[in-house]
């Protein structure tokens, strides 16, 4: 996992291929004032998911975590927590490869997200999103680009 401010996003991309791609979908776009929907991002698989939302409590929270995409989380509007984990220490569920999705359960550190920020889960990161900053409920906009995996290798 890698958590930082925005600003340093070019810091990072020598870690993957498609990196280059997302910071440049970044510069050449405006997703704030993109609706919500998925977008390609390359024609090799890269695309970003925009979407508003309301956060919750960590009640209504799951621990997750997957196996063929790298998220890179950016908030572009309001604040949330993020509850991150080692999944080494967590119960694994069952894995939906339809949804790459598996639920974890487990205990969790949280990260303050806020606009400029940014964090990047690969595959088998456990982390909770979606989570209240405070003890208000934050309307927020997000981007979470799903980078594939399996091109690491090639």
């Amino acid at each position: 996992m890698i958590y930082d401010s925005l600003g340093n996003f070019g810091d990072y991309l020598c870690l993957h291929p498609h990196f280059k791609s997302v910071h440049a979908f970044m510069k050449e776009n405006n997703p704030a004032s993109m609706a919500e929907g998925k977008y390609e991002v390359n024609n090799q698989g890269a695309f970003v998911l925009i979407s508003e939302y309301n956060t919750k409590e960590i009640s209504e929270g799951f621990i997750e975590c997957h196996r063929k995409y790298i998220d890179i989380q950016i908030l572009l509007e309001g604040r949330e927590r993020i509850g991150i984990c080692n999944i080494l220490e967590c119960k694994e569920y069952l894995y939906d490869p339809g949804k790459d999705l598996q639920k974890l359960s487990g205990e969790v550190s949280f990260i303050k997200m806020a606009p400029n920020r940014f964090a990047i889960f690969f595959p088998r990161d456990g982390h909770m999103p979606q989570i209240k900053y405070g003890d208000l409920t934050e309307k927020v906009k997000k981007v979470v680009f799903k980078v594939p995996i399996l091109s690491l290798t090639s």
